[in-house]
């Protein structure tokens, strides 16, 4: 189901059809939190094996992979979330530069909000704190991991 609200669409991928367009906004995501895309797809691939995490997403039931799209239809953002048993986890938010503080990351949360009900958790590092604030997230707690500072953060 898409949902409509300017030139922004976001709509729900039920399968990884399209991850050729993903991928790349993956890259880019990577690279803002660990300084370079190589090492960011380093360590995500070393530490959860990425790609074929991505790719196989819809094994796993109660998963959520929400992207943006332009009026070009061309992807500017993306949510990737799972339903646990108490909460919704946000794995990855992400929302390209040039479409930053329009609103996307709102749009993508509500929507998560509105598929997934109840609570949502996402580990965030600092650079992304307070957007997720903005969002109606609360800190539970904080640590370090690689070298970055990150912060468990719940919205009711």
């Amino acid at each position: 189901m898409a949902v409509k609200e300017k030139e922004i669409t976001v709509e729900r991928w039920e399968r990884m059809e399209d991850f050729g367009s993903f991928f790349p906004m993956l890259r880019d995501m990577l690279g803002a939190i660990y300084g370079s895309p190589e090492r960011g797809l380093k360590i995500y691939q070393e530490r959860y094996d990425a790609v074929n995490y991505y790719r196989n997403y819809e094994a796993y039931p109660g998963s959520f992979l929400l992207v943006a799209k332009n009026e070009k239809g061309e992807p500017v953002g993306f949510l990737y979330a799972r339903r646990k048993k108490n909460h919704t986890y946000l794995y990855d938010v992400f929302v390209k530069p040039e479409y930053r503080k329009r609103g996307v990351a709102r749009r993508l949360v509500e929507e998560l909000e509105r598929l997934a009900g109840g609570p949502i958790r996402a580990d965030t590092h600092e650079g992304a704190l307070e957007a997720f604030r903005r969002l109606g997230f609360r800190v539970l707690k904080e640590y370090f991991e690689d070298g970055i500072r990150w912060f468990l953060v719940e919205k009711d």
